[in-house]
């Protein structure tokens, strides 16, 4: 098969794409891989680098099983080099040549490195936005409160959310919340943020898992009407049953009728994320034509089974800017090919919540689990807002022992609180803890960050 070429024939492929059988999409990923692979194998400066050392032709990629012939591709090759990864043939139609925008993703280094998109590229962007937002049960009579922040270099979460709502021809009111610049004039504090949401009726509430919540813990302390919001569009941080029962629960007290919280897992290589048709029922893949997901071994890096967990790997199928193929995610997490018992969604599906791969630490020789703590916190204690920090005993000694210290948001001293935490925090850990209750502004300044800083590790750098 070669892929539809003409603009509705792609367009009525793509509409239908998550809904077509198991054997229709494996043949439209084959083809659009082989389309890339040709383009690739002719004007990528990093794949061409790859192929060459390990001495393979065009001819040695004949199907998507051929992609275990290439070494993953981690985030450090990637942003070492990030025009290496930007197609570059200069016969390819104008729209697959233009670039539309350039969003950031950020690495270890800490400096954002550029994700290009062609025009060509943004096209389908709007498409599987629109696919994830009627994944997850969108109307036309919503209104979104866009509560990613403003920032210095664009990133896709704040912009994308805009698009999303464009392309579904529904409102969009955008907070800005948080400070990027002393050059910019128009954030929105809080108090605002809570009394746009009450003022606009909106129906969905879209950001940062940390930063959502504690707009809804902001409305509940200001008495605020939030009987409009159905919805909650929580990334870019795990979210555990507890925290979403949590802000389900606070949603319902603010006069919310039956709300829920949808979770997506995705990343700026993407630009849209996996998405919950409801809740537990896994983390949909919105474009089964542009993603190619595969599982693997954490160590030996083999694809494993279906319904085997392992690091989550992803392959560009489609696209004509920046290009990654077996870029491992850094993320764990099990994927299924199976209809989803809930929508009837035949697109590929991530089963367990994506977890970072190296989201353990070890204290006191102890390898711990730090949103198994967080997670206790909330749902044991009804906490809000938590951090933990690990140092040494001795901050100038890199041999002397570790200290766990866990702060808890709270006005005023609650030793019953703080007795209550270390118990939990032991059983949960193995692991005595210091417990330090403290106001909400020592933890997170939602003015500052939209983004709850949750593990503060000083015995790093």
């Amino acid at each position: 098969m070669t892929p539809a070429t003409t603009a509705d024939a792609k367009g009525a492929v793509r509409e239908s794409m998550i809904r077509v059988s198991r054997e229709r999409i494996a043949e439209v990923q084959e083809a659009n891989f082989h389309a890339t692979m040709d383009l690739v194998f002719r004007g990528h400066a990093y794949y061409k680098r790859v192929f060459a050392a390990r001495g393979l032709s065009r001819a040695d990629f004949r199907s998507l099983d051929d992609l275990q012939k290439l070494p993953l591709t981690w985030k450090k090759d990637y942003i070492t080099a990030p025009q290496d990864f930007i197609l570059r043939v200069d016969d390819l139609p104008e729209e697959m040549r233009v670039v539309w925008d350039t969003m950031h993703t950020t690495g270890t280094t800490g400096t954002p490195t550029p994700f290009v998109q062609t025009t060509f590229d943004f096209y389908n962007i709007l498409t599987i936005n629109r696919r994830a937002l009627e994944i997850r049960g969108v109307r036309s009579t919503d209104l979104v409160a866009n509560l990613f922040p403003l920032t210095i270099y664009p990133y896709g979460a704040y912009i994308r959310t805009i698009h999303a709502c464009t392309v579904m021809n529904i409102p969009v009111v955008n907070l800005t919340p948080g400070r990027p610049s002393p050059f910019f004039q128009w954030s929105s504090g809080m108090a605002e943020v809570v009394a746009t949401i009450q003022r606009t009726k909106a129906t969905i509430l879209w950001g940062v898992a940390s930063y959502v919540r504690r707009v809804i813990l902001a409305a509940e302390e200001a008495g605020a009407d939030f009987s409009s919001v159905r919805l909650c569009f929580v990334t870019g941080e795990a979210v555990t049953e507890a925290m979403r029962a949590d802000m389900t629960n606070r949603l319902e007290k603010l006069g919310a009728k039956s709300p829920w919280i949808s979770v997506s897992y995705g990343a700026t290589e993407m630009q849209v994320g996996t998405v919950e048709c409801t809740p537990g029922a896994g983390y949909h893949n919105p474009g089964p034509e542009e993603f190619h997901f595969s599982i693997v071994d954490p160590q030996t890096h083999a694809p494993v089974p279906d319904g085997q967990r392992g690091l989550v790997v992803l392959t560009h199928l489609n696209r004509r800017g920046t290009i990654l193929l077996r870029y491992a995610m850094g993320d764990t997490s099990t994927i299924v090919r199976t209809p989803c018992p809930h929508c009837g969604s035949q697109t590929d599906r991530l089963i367990e919540l994506p977890q970072r791969a190296d989201d353990f630490v070890k204290v006191r020789g102890m390898l711990i689990n730090p949103g198994a703590i967080g997670h206790a916190l909330i749902e044991d204690l009804g906490v809000a807002e938590y951090q933990l920090e690990i140092d040494r005993e001795d901050a100038h000694d890199p041999l002397s022992m570790d200290k766990l210290t866990v702060r808890i948001a709270r006005d005023g001293a609650d030793a019953a609180l703080a007795a209550a935490a270390a118990n939990v925090v032991k059983s949960v850990s193995g692991v005595r803890a210091e417990i330090e209750v403290v106001p909400m502004s020592a933890i997170y300044d939602p003015e500052r960050s939209l983004k709850s800083k949750r593990l503060i590790d000083r015995r790093k750098g």
